[in-house]
């Protein structure tokens, strides 16, 4: 398939029934045509594109209009966008199959990491223009047309707003990785689309050894590749968005990452008000973060839920108090916690061999054992009335405000002999049920029926831990 497209150029997919079409361009271009222009000088010159023509250069010649977004960089993306118009797009006519795609993650390099060991190598480096590399056959031209000033131009290279992009450009990456692994033996490799990550053992040469050798095996295939993108082996290094540091196996928000979601995060916290454009932007951020905020997900359903059946992206939407409180959640995530995540072990910790027990009994009172220390209490007047999966959670909290020392950087499986607390707890840690006649020791505790609990566990402590009277009104 790459020797075939390489030779004749790669297929767009498009299966639908095209029509000649012009169209204006979108504003962000319009508002900015020297740059505009200066993309397309440098496109025309690298013969990645074809114009200008006086008139169309072909009798069916379908038009899409070109858009500018802005890099970190301060520079621009050119987009040809195929999307447009929403009803009659070259997208719209490029089936699911050619455009889903799945891509290594953040997840796929803490593993690397973890398997090279603390202090290990990383390096990276980025193709060059990476799509752009990329032919497309003859037969498609006519479906990437654009104008620009009056005149007629179309790509002859895959363009960055055709849906099927993506995976036609993984195909390519997916054989370099295949090649530098089979052929190379290359160490620790992980990439997504033009992103190229090599990771090797501390204190040695493989990962710079993989890395120049992949730069070598691009040059000869007349793949460019980014210099300045191209960090050389290190022990903290920024890959797919997120900060890795080896050397205390952490992974983080970058600074200016966490910058811009406090600024976002703060101009929210004071708008009664938003577009949809605004919140979907907010949205996007924060579910990038929760790529190390792992506790963030359960925070942004209410906000996403405030973008259903809002379809205009200038409309506006009325931020709600729930929304407005998870808001603040954020705000506290990324100021005192400050994007952080550790490398969690792999295996889930049982709060079994942790000796870890919590039970609730429903008029009666609460209990949580783990080892030979534990607390139990009757039920504060306040919480007498709250259902008992409440009830069965609250226990549970207590263990993690009073333990958590000891269970900091695991993953903990709680067993619990109440079904809906095993459905709500999901995050971090794993809930798994259990009959309630197996809880013995923290069922006779929650029931306040000391003796009969200190009888089946002679190692208990004699008496309970003191409950600080703050956390029973949590």
């Amino acid at each position: 398939m790459l020797i075939h497209g390489f030779t004749f150029g790669f297929s767009l997919n498009f299966k639908g029934t095209p029509s000649n079409k012009t169209c204006k361009n979108h504003k962000s271009a319009t508002e900015n045509p020297d740059a505009v222009y200066l993309k397309l000088a440098k496109e025309s010159l690298s013969g990645r594109i074809a114009g200008p023509f006086k008139e169309p250069p072909f009798s069916l010649f379908v038009c899409s209009p070109l858009g500018l977004v802005p890099k970190s960089d301060g520079k621009f993306r050119l987009i040809h966008d195929l999307s447009f118009p929403k009803d009659d797009s070259i997208n719209l006519g490029i089936p699911m199959e050619y455009s889903a795609v799945s891509y290594d993650s953040i997840d796929n390099v803490v593993q690397l990491v973890k398997s090279y060991g603390q202090s290990c190598q990383m390096a990276k480096t980025d193709v060059e223009n990476a799509f752009r590399i990329i032919p497309i056959q003859k037969s498609d031209y006519n479906l990437l047309g654009f104008n620009w000033n009056g005149f007629f131009y179309y790509d002859k290279c895959l363009p960055m707003g055709a849906s099927s992009a993506p995976k036609t450009f993984e195909t390519l990456s997916v054989a370099l990785q295949w090649i530098m692994q089979s052929k190379y033996r290359s160490g620790g490799m992980s990439h997504i689309l033009d992103d190229f990550l090599f990771v090797g053992p501390p204190q040695s040469q493989k990962c710079n050894q993989d890395l120049q050798t992949f730069i070598q095996l691009c040059n000869r295939l007349g793949i460019p590749i980014k210099k300045e993108k191209t960090v050389l082996p290190t022990t903290v290094i920024t890959i797919y968005g997120i900060e890795v540091d080896s050397n205390i196996m952490e992974c983080r928000l970058p600074q200016e990452k966490i910058e811009k979601i406090q600024a976002k995060l703060h101009e929210f916290s004071r708008r009664k008000k938003v577009t949809l454009r605004q919140l979907q932007s907010l949205i996007g951020l924060l579910n990038f973060a929760c790529t190390v905020v792992c506790p963030g997900r359960a925070f942004l359903r209410r906000l996403i839920d405030l973008t259903i059946g809002v379809s205009h992206p200038c409309h506006y939407i009325r931020l709600t108090r729930e929304s407005k409180a998870d808001i603040g959640i954020w705000k506290s995530f990324i100021d005192h916690f400050n994007g952080k995540s550790v490398f969690y072990a792999d295996k889930w910790l049982s709060s079994d061999s942790l000796s870890l027990y919590t039970d609730a009994a429903g008029s009666l009172g609460f209990a949580g054992v783990m080892g030979y220390k534990w607390f139990a209490m009757a039920w504060p007047k306040h919480l007498e009335h709250h259902q008992i999966a409440t009830k069965e959670m609250f226990p549970i909290v207590l263990a993690l405000e009073l333990w958590g020392e000891h269970i900091q950087n695991t993953k903990v499986l709680f067993l619990s002999d109440n079904m809906a607390v095993v459905q709500i707890i999901n995050i971090l840690f794993k809930a798994k049920h259990i009959p309630g006649k197996t809880n013995i020791i923290a069922d006779s505790l929650s029931r306040l029926q000391f003796q009969k609990a200190l009888k089946a566990a002679p190692w208990l402590e004699q008496s309970p831990i003191l409950v600080p009277q703050h956390l029973l009104e949590i």
